[in-house]
């Protein structure tokens, strides 16, 4: 990606769960210790060192913000939060679109602006800087502007963070695609002005994690009700079947589900049903993945931290053809010294993304 490639406002979502049971240890994820730090330290450090994000804005409890990371640390700009988690997203764009009134309204719909959550203390701003490169090089080269990227990482990028006694790791499920296993990562370059369904996705982010069967019924019957719906809710059908039927031992049949769910086709569904163009962009740094979902993931961060973000940091990101998998997969887990994980089984004990 060249020198002359444009930067993007980033905008991190820190906002306090009003379900107090979501919260780590009573706190907000944002504010867990890491270190000498908290864990919102470490994302806003990546991006004021990242060389493709120009200004940070981060959207959250505006008093404890400033508290425990004041702006003059890493010049960023505190938004009080709202409510939802898109209505958050949605207060910091207009922010930092509302710092910019020079530009004009056709240049304002196409800029695009970069999303993450709070939670991803292994973030780099290699990592960071990377996945902007990617965005822009995919536009590049289909000569397309997409209007929603979601970075998501596959079991390469996430091998060497399995667990390898007598370390503790993080292994979770994945998405599983016709191609390879895939999980939604924390990171987003989008140009929000384009999206015309913002519910949608507000339900997609709701339920993304479809750890009840109650919870996918209810996305499945919001799917139904939207253009396109029919093949979204297909899908989210078969990414619960393909998981299902592989921890039944039926792989045959898990592999004829496998077989509808194509990236492309479900990057064209997405974008019939979001209203704009939609497009997934893999990332080698599994780190941004991992986010903290529970107390136990906090835990095992903690103990990792300063080897995980050193191998984030040294990771040459190189693109993944599908199936050229299991040579680099024994690449990455060697730099934590222990044999490749099986990526033959399927993942299990914490949510699908």
């Amino acid at each position: 990606m060249p020198e002359s490639a444009p930067k993007v406002d980033a905008i991190v979502l820190a906002g306090t769960h009003l379900d107090r049971r979501k919260l780590i240890a009573g706190l907000n994820k944002a504010f867990l210790p890491l270190g000498s730090r908290v864990c919102l330290d470490y994302l806003l450090e990546a991006l004021s060192r990242a060389r493709r994000v120009d200004r940070i804005f981060v959207v959250g409890p505006e008093e404890e913000l400033r508290r425990r990371v004041p702006p003059e640390r890493w010049g960023h700009r505190i938004v009080p939060e709202t409510g939802r988690m898109l209505d958050n997203a949605w207060k910091g764009f207009r922010a930092a679109e509302g710092l910019r009134p020079e530009i004009g309204s056709p240049e304002r719909e196409k800029r695009p602006h970069l999303f993450l959550t709070s939670d991803i203390p292994l973030a780099v701003p290699e990592a960071v800087d990377d996945f902007v490169e990617r965005c822009f090089a995919r536009e590049a080269e289909t000569g397309e502007i997409v209007d929603f990227f979601p970075g998501v990482a596959d079991e390469v990028a996430l091998a060497p963070f399995y667990p390898r006694p007598p370390r503790r790791g993080i292994r979770r499920p994945y998405m599983e695609t016709k191609c390879r296993r895939l999980r939604l990562a924390n990171i987003y370059m989008v140009r929000p002005h384009r999206i015309r369904n913002l519910e949608i996705l507000q339900q997609g982010f709701t339920a993304r994690k479809l750890t009840q069967w109650r919870s996918i019924a209810r996305l499945i019957r919001t799917f139904l009700e939207n253009p396109g719906g029919i093949r979204g809710a297909c899908h989210v059908a078969s990414f619960q079947a393909v998981t299902v039927l592989d921890r039944g031992g039926l792989t045959w049949l898990s592999s004829l589900a496998r077989e509808s769910l194509h990236l492309p086709v479900i990057e064209r569904t997405a974008s019939m049903m979001l209203g704009c163009r939609f497009a997934a962009v893999v990332t080698p740094y599994g780190g941004l993945s991992l986010d903290i979902d529970e107390e136990l993931d906090y835990e095992i961060i903690q103990e990792n931290l300063i080897a995980w973000r050193e191998h984030q940091r040294t990771l040459l990101p190189e693109p993944l053809l599908p199936g050229d998998t299991s040579e680099k997969e024994e690449s990455a887990a060697a730099a934590f010294d222990g044999p490749a994980p099986t990526p033959s089984s399927p993942s299990s004990g914490k949510p699908n993304p």
